[in-house]
């Protein structure tokens, strides 16, 4: 279990510190960043399309195998080469994308509030209402997104900067919490064992 929640502490803290790192990027250079990411994207969606049409050339046999591969490379090239010169559209989508991760990062903040209350932590209420505001930010940038292009990515870049830092904060504390926890029951369970002894 302890190694369990080593993984899921590091894991977590990875996460923040790459969201935060990502919100200081999409604040400090938003154009730059968002060409950057519809590029990459649409590159990718093109090597692949490019890739099931070479199996299709490959393998033609008339098989449904080789004719799917056909149909699913050329609507990924397409869609790749659409993303390559329509950039501006695929950055309409992506307030919400962040808008879900972001809210499953509140959902998970709002656990570990729980998870620290449950232990006895006396600052569990800010951890809870850091999740909440955390959450309440992703909602709108789903829900609300901003049509000014540049304010939308640092407006992400802020939530995401916010993310992360609510992030490594709140896994700092459940860490610290765990640890005094069994360190109170690591000191309970010596006490008995010493009266025991002594009973003996």
């Amino acid at each position: 279990m302890e190694n369990l929640f080593k993984k899921i502490k590091t894991n977590s803290l990875v996460t923040a510190i790459l969201y935060a790192a990502l919100g200081v990027v999409l604040l400090v250079w938003p154009d730059r960043a968002t060409n950057v990411l519809c590029t990459v994207l649409g590159l990718v969606l093109l090597i692949c399309g490019a890739v099931d049409v070479v199996i299709f050339l490959a393998n033609r046999d008339g098989s449904l195998y080789a004719a799917s591969h056909l149909i699913v490379g050329v609507i990924l090239a397409a869609v790749g080469i659409w993303i390559l010169v329509r950039p501006e559209i695929v950055a309409t989508i992506i307030p919400r994308v962040i808008g879900i991760l972001i809210c499953i990062h509140g959902v998970s903040d709002i656990g570990d509030a729980l998870t620290l209350q449950h232990n006895g932590y006396a600052k569990w209420v800010t951890a809870l209402l850091l999740g909440i505001l955390t959450l309440g930010l992703g909602a709108l940038l789903i829900f609300r997104p901003f049509d000014a292009f540049t304010t939308v990515m640092r407006i992400i870049g802020a939530c995401l900067l916010y993310d992360g830092i609510s992030d490594i904060w709140i896994v700092s504390r459940v860490s610290h919490t765990m640890k005094q926890v069994k360190k109170d029951a690591d000191a309970v369970a010596h006490a008995v064992d010493t009266d025991f002894k002594e009973e003996s």
